[in-house]
This record gives C-alpha cells, structure tokens and sequence, in this order.
C-alpha cells in the first residue's frame, strides 16, 4: 500500500512539474515574439552623441573599427 501511495504522489509531482513547465514555455514564447528591436548604425561618434543615444533609449551592441574610424550599431525595443 505504500508503494502505491508513493508512486502516486511522484505521478502528481510529474504532472504538475510537466503543466507547470508548459505553462512558462508558452509565456516565454509569447514575450519572445512580442519583442521586435530597430537597429540604428554610426560612426565617429564622441562622447556626448553616446550619451544622447543613450538618453534615447539606444543600446551599444557593437563597435568596429573600420579603417581610421569607428563603426557603432545601436538597438532598442520597438
């Protein structure tokens, strides 16, 4: 009898570990696809143009040189 006690309370562990688990994969994909960024590119920016884009909600990604100069990407959340 204790054997069937356990294993039933183990079945509804998995069962509400397996609904619990869908059920934040389907939030997580719903924010995923709600989430869609603009892009914005410069170059030779100086210090106080950073802080502006900043200001305004652009995030610094990436920044390449490119010959004397340099090259920045920005995103933000559409």
């Amino acid at each position: 009898m204790k054997h069937v006690r356990a294993a039933v309370v183990v079945l509804a562990c998995l069962l509400a570990a397996f609904f619990l688990g869908r059920t934040a994969d389907a939030q997580q994909d719903k924010r995923a696809k709600q989430l869609t960024w603009e892009y914005r590119d410069a170059a030779n920016l100086n210090l106080s143009q950073l802080n502006t884009f900043g200001a305004e909600g652009w995030e610094l990604v990436v920044v390449t040189p490119y010959g004397k100069d340099y090259y920045y990407v920005f995103k933000r959340p559409k």
